[in-house]
């Protein structure tokens, strides 16, 4: 009898060790990896009206891509930027006088996935 109940005990052990494998941890969605790159353009908009200047910087950095740098371009004088950086998952920010010492403005971060070929996204401030 004893000699039973420790099989069982040892094959549920093993069936939920094959459940953990085979389903995976956290169920998260999947980290880009690529190192593809694509366009992104648009405008930075604060409180309805384009900026004249500042920086918009995009980072694709994540737990797999430890290596990359954040990418920079300015902001032109009509409120349009246009940048090249890796597919996925950024984190979007603009910089620039408008944002100094606003608590509104300043470290807003925004999130864009990029894809293949040309995006379009506009910077639009304060976040809602």
């Amino acid at each position: 009898m004893a000699r039973r109940k420790s099989l069982s005990i040892t094959l549920s052990i093993l069936a939920a060790v094959a459940m953990a494998l085979g389903t995976g941890c956290g169920g998260g969605p999947p980290v880009e990896t690529s190192k593809s790159e694509a366009t992104v353009h648009g405008k930075v908009i604060i409180h309805g009206k384009p900026v004249k200047k500042g920086q918009v910087w995009f980072d694709p950095a994540n737990y797999r891509r430890k290596d990359v740098t954040a990418r920079s371009t300015n902001v032109a004088e009509d409120g349009t930027y246009a940048i090249t950086t890796l597919i996925g998952e950024n984190s979007v920010r603009y910089e620039g006088p408008a944002t100094l010492g606003n608590r509104e403005l300043d470290g807003a971060i925004q999130s864009l996935v990029v894809k293949e070929g040309d995006n379009e996204f506009d910077i639009i401030l304060p976040l809602r």
